[in-house]
């Protein structure tokens, strides 16, 4: 049961694009208003310095004589260039003021963060003196807050609608963009265990939709796959433990009719009974070192670095005494070869080529050889058998596969040995493949890393 659910992708991709939509609108709407402020502010100071120059030359044309220079004179002639957001003054070099006007709404501070104080200075050179007059107008933006208002008002007017219109967009087109994937999950809800052969179709779909389908298929390919194999394997298994079980169920009722008056039958039966219990427990214990290798053990694990040498010794005396006469065993190796191994799995994979190569060979030789080159370590076991033919070796290292299932229970394969040989070289990050060989047997060759290599 869950017990959170996060948003659907929908809607996160909706608010990812309204966010990065109302980031956008912000720096825009900000760029928008600042910029159109400073060339209005930039306009106001062209034309508040073309007033003073027009105040100027008036005054130049106006005052003709110095008896003109007096405080009601000169606010007179000021007056006609008065505004009520103005402040208009004349004063002499030194900065003292002669005359002044000031507008009604006139402020020396702004009162808003609307308002700027703009300031324009123009020098006047009368003909009758050598000094210079300077006319100074000084002006309020208050006049201008009404437009910024506005232009404030769709600013966000238009940016709230813009967000508004940029999420339903957003919605829609992942709505749409994401309908490949809703047929998909439509298509994935349908898949049963029953029906693991379906196969989702892929045909006209983005090239992303088409990777994650055929990822899922070939994952459906592989649960199929596993499902075959397992349930192969419960009847193989099954088959394989039912076999010695009915032989061990018919001597059974040999001794219960006759083995009681005739010992010759006893004793058949019982050899018989004992025979299949040591088959089943070696088909057991197979059984449970595969599982072992394939679900217990990690890469690294148990591996030391050392010589092969001493455990291809130990392996030759075990082996050469219980080989038959007819068979020759021999062993050839390098002396420094040195491995990262696991040295009772490289026992045991060694122990199960020389049995395969016993129980398959019935004259001639058995010959191991362990040699290295620049990256791996070669271990190759070559017999003189019967062979197969070249279209059953993919099959060897399946269990239970036995090319021939009778002639196999004859010389006493399960069909899991070299299942627990691959797992073994595959734990070890190495490779073990099967050929025919030239003298009608078979090659095993095994390639392990030498130690040290990546």
């Amino acid at each position: 049961m869950l017990t959170h659910r996060r948003y659907s992708l929908k809607w996160r991709l909706t608010l990812f694009f309204s966010s990065g939509m109302l980031v956008l609108l912000l720096f825009l709407s900000i760029f928008i208003f600042f910029s159109t402020s400073n060339l209005v502010h930039q306009h106001e100071q062209k034309l508040l310095n073309q007033k003073a120059t027009a105040i100027a030359a008036d005054l130049k044309t106006e005052i003709t004589e110095e008896a003109s220079l007096t405080i009601t004179y000169l606010t007179r002639l000021l007056t006609n260039y008065a505004d009520v957001n103005q402040f208009i003054n004349i004063s002499d070099q030194n900065g003292k003021e002669i005359a002044s006007i000031q507008g009604a709404n006139w402020t020396k501070e702004p009162e808003d963060y609307y308002e700027r104080t703009l300031v324009a200075k123009e020098p006047v050179q009368l003909p009758f003196t050598s000094e210079l007059l300077y006319v100074q107008i000084s002006t309020t933006t208050e006049a201008l807050e009404w437009y910024f208002s506005i232009l404030l008002t769709i600013l966000f007017l238009s940016s709230f609608f813009t967000l508004l219109l940029s999420g339903i967009g957003g919605y829609w087109l992942s709505n749409w963009g994401l309908k490949p994937l809703d047929h998909l999950i439509q298509q994935i809800h349908s898949i049963f265990p029953q029906r693991l052969s379906q196969r989702i179709h892929h045909h006209h779909v983005e090239t992303e939709i088409y990777e994650l389908i055929h990822a899922f298929n070939l994952l459906l390919d592989r649960m199929e796959e596993a499902m075959v194999y397992q349930q192969r394997f419960v009847t193989d298994a099954s088959h394989e433990l039912r076999t010695p079980l009915s032989i061990i169920e018919g001597y059974v009722s040999l001794l219960q009719r006759w083995g009681q008056h005739k010992p010759e039958v006893r004793d058949e039966a019982l050899a018989a009974v004992q025979q299949e219990c040591k088959r089943l427990f070696k088909l057991i214990d197979d059984l449970l070192a595969l599982a072992k290798l394939q679900h217990t053990l990690q890469p690294g694990s148990s591996k030391v670095v050392q010589p092969l040498t001493p455990l291809l010794l130990e392996v030759k005396q075990a082996w050469v005494p219980i080989f038959p006469p007819q068979i020759k065993l021999l062993f050839e190796w390098e002396e420094a070869l040195v491995l990262l191994m696991d040295r009772e799995r490289i026992r045991q994979l060694l122990d199960i080529l020389l049995d395969n190569a016993r129980k398959y060979t019935d004259e001639g030789q058995v010959k191991v050889r362990a040699y290295g080159d620049e990256e791996a370590v070669h271990i190759v076991v070559e017999d003189t058998g019967i062979g197969i033919q070249a279209k059953e070796i993919p099959h060897l290292f399946k269990r239970f596969y036995r090319v021939d299932k009778s002639r196999t229970r004859k010389r006493g394969g399960s069909g899991i040995g070299l299942a627990i040989a691959q797992a073994i070289v595959a734990d070890h990050e190495g490779s073990i493949s099967i050929a025919p060989s030239a003298e009608r047997g078979l090659i095993v060759q095994v390639l392990l890393k030498k130690a040290g290599m990546d």
